[in-house]
């Protein structure tokens, strides 16, 4: 999505957009930091109801960065809600674990995603790292992220290093696919809080183990 598309619907009122281009002038994300925009576009959804931007404002008036009236008078019924950003790959079980998977290799994420569907996964898809934040934003009950570690725009490590600035998806558990192994990326991703690290070529088997590991893993810590 370009900028100008994501500031239609932000605009059109969709809060995904703008809690998406809120956080991109926040942390000054391919656009110039600047508060003022941000807290614009926290205003436009905190308006519509949405709690991520309602929390975010209320966490910027007890830094003492902005001030206590930048919180608007909710909207209760908005009225229709615009087209989502997600799309799934599929129908999946209802109450399924949910995972955002991003690749920009399309026949490895197909595939990928179909065998994960099949062993009962609920499969967020997108194609580069910063299509990658928008799903997380549209997401929030995303359990487990899988991304490749080379992609546009984004790369895996930025990927995740973006959205730990943002503070969001931060209980999710994170897993880095990858075809290189330095030892200086294997540290940044333990600075980052990475899980696992898968080396391609991946079997699905494998991938599917590894992600029902994770997630019942936490099941059980829960």
């Amino acid at each position: 999505m370009n900028d100008t598309e994501l500031e239609s619907k932000a605009n059109a009122g969709d809060t995904d957009a703008q809690c998406s281009l809120a956080f991109l002038f926040e942390i000054g994300l391919d656009r110039p930091q600047d508060l003022t925009q941000a807290v614009h576009y926290w205003q436009m959804a905190a308006q519509l109801g949405k709690q991520l931007a309602i929390d975010k404002l209320k966490f910027l008036i007890s830094q003492g960065r902005v001030q206590a009236d930048v919180l608007p008078q909710v909207i209760t019924d908005p009225g229709p809600k615009p087209t989502p950003l997600n799309t799934d790959l599929k129908p999946s079980p209802i109450g399924a674990v949910k995972i955002l998977l991003a690749d920009d290799e399309d026949e490895l994420r197909e595939l990928m995603g179909d065998y994960l569907v099949a062993a009962g996964f609920r499969v967020i898809m997108a194609i580069n790292g910063e299509e990658a934040v928008q799903k997380i934003l549209a997401h929030p009950d995303i359990k487990v992220i899988v991304t490749d570690l080379k992609m546009p725009k984004l790369n895996g490590l930025q990927f995740i290093k973006t959205i730990r600035r943002m503070q969001v998806a931060e209980d999710a558990k994170v897993v880095i696919m990858t075809a290189y192994s330095q030892t200086s990326l294997i540290n940044e991703g333990k600075r980052l809080n990475v899980d696992t690290w898968l080396v391609k070529p991946i079997r699905p088997q494998v991938m599917i183990d590894t992600l029902k590991k994770l997630t019942q893993r936490k099941e059980q810590v829960a």
